[in-house]
């Protein structure tokens, strides 16, 4: 059962859009395109466009005011993502590829400011922007035609802004923090096995956790925070697991999917100064505030893709997929409205040349809603932006794939 075209098609050419998973990621740092035989090289660029919002709480001391729109607004910018990826097989053995990505990334965008009697002020906002960027460098070693063997280094850049305004970020409120721009290094590894002329091919990758030492301005209102001596904040992007595996099911079907774990529960960020902040109002208010860390996560992620490939010809397959993420677990607040999702998505490649082909994609995410925890009215402290209830959460992203061989 030989099926050359779906070679092509399902280790790189799948639908090419990025992942809206848990926490801050953006990317399934994916090492697929390494997988490819002979010399290959690939591009892709996708877009997300989400609706994402929910009610803000505190609603009974807004109407006194004269609010009568609790809703947030969209919450979630749209944004972009860009893939370049090429391998060499510079012996029949041993093979070298290079991988670019953005693997997180977060871009939130909030400004409440409802009708009142006091005309349309801003009462909350929230503005909250991280990226990084990322280059694997991979070395693989082919004992047989079936077996590849690979390990690497992996260079990350890691930067963001957060500025948070409202009676919800209680004694936060006004707080800003500007991550400059960090770098880190980490490893992966793993093992693929590939039956091509019957479209089987499985990989399983290991990447390390990656420890950035970042230096953060933060302020109130402006004014620099200074509680403690200035240090580094440490932030650490967590490890993760992919499990790859693709097989034909007959000379026009082939079935794909993926299995993928990241460690997303030991991952927080809290810089120093904002730490110090949280200390000393907890020992000034013992009884009334729970330390809390700027961002965190209660659990780690686990997300899964099955999808379908069917070949109409030697020039055109058209893909279907199934997606589901499991979320971090965190409660509803303005940073983080939703826990997890279910997506659907539609692709089509076009083999424009005997090597080389386009693939586009689309798909759409319906997103869980984070889970919605009331305020406790005898706590006058309550803290990071919590919602009264989530709306709208879905997106919908589209890309481009394009991939060579030479």
């Amino acid at each position: 059962m030989k099926i050359p075209v779906l070679s092509v098609a399902l280790s790189s050419g799948f639908i090419p859009i990025f992942s809206h998973a848990a926490a801050i990621e953006k990317s399934d740092q994916s090492i697929l395109p390494f997988l490819e035989s002979n010399h290959y090289v690939e591009l892709s660029y996708a877009e997300l466009y989400a609706d994402v919002s929910g009610r803000v709480q505190n609603q009974q001391q807004l109407q006194q005011i004269g609010v009568q729109n609790f809703s947030t607004g969209n919450l979630v910018d749209n944004y972009y993502f860009t893939n370049v990826a090429a391998k060499f097989q510079i012996h029949p053995q041993l093979s070298f590829g290079v991988i670019y990505d953005q693997p997180y990334g977060v871009d939130l965008n909030y400004d409440y400011h409802p009708q009142s009697m006091l005309g349309k002020q801003t009462i909350e906002s929230t503005n909250l922007k991280l990226k990084s960027e990322s280059i694997s460098m991979l070395v693989g070693y082919q004992p047989t035609l079936n077996w590849n063997l690979y390990t690497g280094a992996v260079y990350q850049q890691f930067e963001g802004d957060l500025d948070v305004f409202g009676p919800s970020y209680s004694v936060m409120s006004g707080y800003q923090a500007n991550f400059k721009q960090s770098s880190g290094h980490g490893w992966l590894a793993g093992l693929s096995y590939q039956i091509p002329e019957y479209a089987l091919k499985t990989a399983i990758t290991y990447r390390s956790k990656i420890t950035h030492q970042s230096t953060v301005s933060e302020s109130i209102f402006d004014q620099a925070l200074n509680i403690v001596p200035a240090a580094k904040t440490q932030l650490t992007t967590p490890q993760s697991v992919n499990l790859d595996i693709q097989t034909g099911l007959t000379q026009k079907n082939v079935l794909y999917s993926n299995l993928r774990w990241v460690n997303w529960k030991d991952f927080e960020i809290q810089p120093h100064q904002f730490g110090a902040v949280v200390d000393l109002v907890e020992q000034q208010y013992p009884d009334l505030f729970k330390p809390f860390n700027l961002i965190d996560y209660n659990n780690d992620q686990w997300s899964a893709k099955l999808g379908l490939a069917h070949v109409f010809n030697d020039q055109w397959v058209s893909l279907t997929d199934l997606s589901w993420d499991s979320g971090s677990g965190n409660p509803a607040s303005t940073l983080n409205p939703s826990d997890g999702f279910y997506g659907f998505g539609l692709g089509a490649l076009y083999k424009f040349h005997k090597q080389g082909f386009v693939s586009y994609g689309l798909k759409y995410f319906k997103f869980n809603k984070a889970e919605v925890k009331k305020l406790d009215t005898s706590n006058p402290i309550t803290q990071n932006g919590t919602l009264s209830a989530v709306s709208n959460n879905n997106a919908f992203a589209h890309g481009i794939k394009i991939g060579y061989h030479f």
